[in-house]
Formats: C-alpha cells, sequence, structure tokens
C-alpha cells in the first residue's frame, strides 16, 4: 500500500512543542523576532549580578529571573520584544543550544503557529497589546555526538522555562498577567451562555441548527434537561490556548461524544464543527479530532483532522471505514485525501484504525452547573 504522509506531517509541525538537530539558521531566536532594534548577549560566567535570587534580564518589555544555580550554564540573548535562552556548554562547542524564548509579539500577531505556545499577554504604558508566547526549537540543539540524550544541565534550563515566565514582570510601565487569553472558562462565557438561553427558552431542534448549534441538544435537553449537556476546556492545537468542546452527559453508550467544537480566531470564538448522533466527534490523544460517522446500516467510519492554530479549518489527515455498499467482502478502506479511498485488508485497516482509538477523557462539567 502506497504510504501518504503529507498532511499528517503538516499536522505533527502544528502540534510540536518540544525540541530536537542543530538549527544553523537559528531561525527561532532570529528572524521570528522581527527587525529588533537592540540586541546584546548577556552571560552569567563571571556575572556579579548573579545573586541568590538568579540574574535580572530585561528589555523594553519586561524582565524575567533566571535560577541561581544555573549561573554559568546558560547564555542569554536579550533583543527589543524577546529574552532567548541558551545552554552555554553546547554553544561553545559550535552548536545552537538554544533552550526556550520568551517573547511578547504584537497582536494579532503576523503568523500563527509553529513552536509557540502562549502564557499570558502583556499591555504596555501606551495600552499597547502582546501575546507573550513561549518557544522551543524544532531540532536538536546540543552536542548530539557527545550526548546520547539531552544533557543534565541543558534539562535544568529547559525545565526551567515554565516558571521563568510565570515570574517576569513589565518594565517601562508595562504590565503582565500570566496564563491571560489562554484559559476557555475567560474566553467563552458567551458561547455557553448561548447554550443556557437555548434551554432555558426550549429551543426546538431547527432553531439550535439556525443558530450554528448541534440539533442534538435539543434531544438532551428534552430526557436529560441541562444536566446532559456538557461543556469541556481543552488545548487540541497545542497553542497554549484552549479549545471548547460541548458534548453529552448522558448516561448511554454515547456519554462523552462531542457535538460542537469551537476555537479562537483573532481574539474571538468561532465554530469550527457541529454534529449530530450519528456525526460526532472525539479528541484523541495526539490531539486529533476524530469525526465518528454512520452513513447506514453498512457503512461507518472515521475520519481524523488536525485543528489549525487561529482557524477554525481542520487539515484532513486519514480515514478509515467499513463500507459494505461498496465492497460486500471486502468492506475495509483507508484513506489519506478526503475523496480517496482504497480498499485494503482487514489487518491493514485495523493497524490504521488503532492509531485513532486512544480517545482522551474530556473533564465535561454539566451546563447545569454554570
Amino acid at each position: 500500500m502506497k504510504n501518504k504522509v503529507f498532511s499528517i506531517l503538516i499536522c505533527s509541525m502544528l502540534l510540536l512543542s518540544a525540541c530536537g538537530a542543530n538549527n544553523a539558521d537559528n531561525s527561532v531566536n532570529n528572524e521570528t523576532a522581527g527587525e529588533a532594534e537592540s540586541s546584546e548577549t548577556q552571560t552569567t560566567e563571571n556575572n556579579d549580578t548573579a545573586a541568590e535570587t538568579g540574574e535580572v534580564l530585561s528589555n523594553s518589555l519586561f524582565s524575567i529571573t533566571m535560577p541561581a544555580e544555573l549561573e554559568g550554564v546558560y547564555e542569554a540573548e536579550v533583543d527589543d520584544q524577546q529574552i532567548t535562552l541558551y545552554h552555554k556548554e553546547s554553544k561553545d562547542a559550535g552548536y545552537n543550544g538554544m533552550a526556550y524564548t520568551i517573547w511578547a509579539r504584537e497582536m494579532p500577531p503576523e503568523f500563527y503557529g509553529g513552536p509557540y505556545v502562549k502564557k499570558g499577554e502583556l499591555t504596555d504604558a501606551d495600552g499597547k497589546q502582546y501575546e507573550v508566547v513561549l518557544g522551543y526549537a524544532t531540532e536538536v540543539q546540543w552536542d548530539f555526538e557527545t550526548y546520547t540524550e539531552m544533557p543534565e544541565d541543558f534539562e535544568k534550563l529547559y525545565n526551567t522555562a515554565e516558571d521563568v515566565v510565570a515570574n517576569m514582570t513589565g518594565v517601562n510601565g508595562a504590565t503582565f498577567e500570566y496564563l491571560a487569553g489562554t484559559k476557555g472558562e475567560d474566553l467563552y462565557g458567551d458561547v455557553v451562555a448561548k447554550y443556557q438561553t437555548a434551554f432555558d427558552e426550549g429551543w426546538d431542534a431547527s432553531k439550535y441548527e439556525e443558530n450554528g448549534m448541534s440539533p442534538e441538544f435539543y434531544s438532551i435537553s428534552q430526557t436529560d434537561g441541562a444536566s446532559g449537556i456538557g461543556i469541556a476546556y481543552y488545548d487540541t492545537d497545542k497553542d497554549g490556548v484552549d479549545e471548547l468542546f460541548v458534548g453529552t452527559l448522558v448516561d448511554d453508550e454515547l456519554r462523552g461524544s462531542i457535538y460542537d467544537i469551537y476555537t479562537m480566531v483573532d481574539g474571538e470564538p468561532a465554530l469550527v464543527a457541529s454534529g449530530t448522533a450519528r456525526n460526532r466527534f472525539y479528541v484523541y490523544s495526539e490531539g486529533m479530532i476524530v469525526n465518528e460517522y454512520s452513513s447506514g446500516a453498512l457503512e461507518n467510519g472515521k475520519l481524523v483532522y488536525c485543528l489549525e492554530p487561529n482557524s477554525a479549518e481542520m487539515t484532513y489527515q486519514w480515514g478509515t471505514k467499513i463500507d459494505a455498499y461498496t465492497n460486500e467482502d471486502q468492506p475495509w478502506f483507508i484513506s489519506y485525501t478526503e475523496d480517496e479511498w482504497e480498499n485494503v485488508t482487514e489487518d491493514e485497516f485495523k493497524d490504521r484504525e488503532a492509531a485513532s482509538e486512544d480517545y482522551t477523557d474530556l473533564e465535561f462539567k454539566a451546563l447545569s452547573d454554570f
């Protein structure tokens, strides 16, 4: 069977959040930072400023404090809106040594995606807003010829990223709020309120559909009320910003199924997909979205998608289906493009389908509890 992996590789890039090989052009720390007005390299080697509380590094927007125990382990490149931390030993050995970068980029950013995770928002003294993201290299940054695994002190530096950004502060009148603009509770209040209104006003199935909501919630409301409608937040595309999933808490075989999906696009909630009982969604362990569907007694399948950051569009990855309408004797099919299906053996079918069977158990909260 011919292997078709192009779209899967695209999704893997979107979901990437760890570092990986020698990145000679250093694109993460320089090109994506834009035209920096000033740049200087600071090192903690023989640095008298690294006291017990650690060295303070500042640019025109924010300052961070590095752990004192890492003195001599790292170097820092400070730009106007960005601070990048390097593993000194790796850098001295001729490798990039990048551990992570903290970047306050203007909102809305010129691009989304890549190895950047939103960690909060910053507002400068003039009221201009910035999105603070934590970025990682996409290739191995240390001396991989000497070390088969990440060196111990590189790992220690790498693991400081979350605490360092959580404790950063604004400078020159700027203010920083850690995790602002990332949590579903703060982003989708109006959307959740719409489901509450629909339930309180007793909307019928047609009105749910007219408002871009699954008609399945009418059926749920009739049998289980607002306690049967589940609300969950989960960062599917791994960009640091939660998506909203609305599903069922009815105690039957479909419990946990998702019927409506929302994401944030340019700072506003946007509908990604809406389904029905025979066309429902799940999140599986790799962060992708699985659409389970049934087209009749002899056809059912799973379509796997990757949600793109800052977009309501989903990129198709692969699909599996049992279709006895097309081939009753060998009803197993696989696809890597939405319009082309390949008839395969049962073993090939099972191997491919197994990749999307490990569903994530979302922490649904009943609409009645909001």
